[in-house]
């Protein structure tokens, strides 16, 4: 019997897939965190941009309250629609911010399934070389009795 186990090169690919596929998880969360800043930071504009139209919307109903005259009127409901308009493209943003996030949140979960896989498959490796070393022992033990 060969003293060399051949299935030697299998647990160092096991080994550099774990390491692998530990590397992929670490660059996915990495991502999903900077997502993550990007959905806070889409949030804040959204909030932002609803304050300044509620300020717009306040000061339109204080103007009419005083009888502005009419191209004032006029020049606050052109401010208030860009703010209508801005706050429509803000929430969008949000909303692709959120799905981009909810993406890599399924990348995250993805690799951590790939990793869980690739150290099953190395604990499957390691197990069987303890076998292997196992038998590799008692067959010497019979030998020298």
């Amino acid at each position: 019997m060969d003293a060399r186990y051949r299935l030697a090169p299998m647990r160092e690919l096991r080994a550099r897939d774990e390491r692998l596929r530990g590397g992929d998880l670490a660059g996915a969360v990495g991502d999903a965190r900077t997502l993550a800043a990007d959905v806070e930071q889409a949030a804040t504009r959204v909030t932002c941009a609803q304050a300044a139209l509620a300020a717009a919307t306040a000061t339109r109903g204080r103007v009419l309250a005083t009888g502005a005259a009419s191209a004032t009127i006029a020049q606050l409901e052109r401010y208030l629609s860009r703010l209508r308009g801005e706050l429509a493209a803000v929430r969008g943003e949000f909303a692709r911010a959120e799905a981009r996030h909810r993406g890599q949140q399924d990348a995250v979960d993805a690799a951590r399934g790939r990793l869980a896989l690739a150290r099953a498959d190395r604990e499957i490796i390691e197990r069987h070389f303890a076998a292997w070393r196992a038998s590799r022992r008692k067959l010497a033990e019979r030998r020298e009795d």
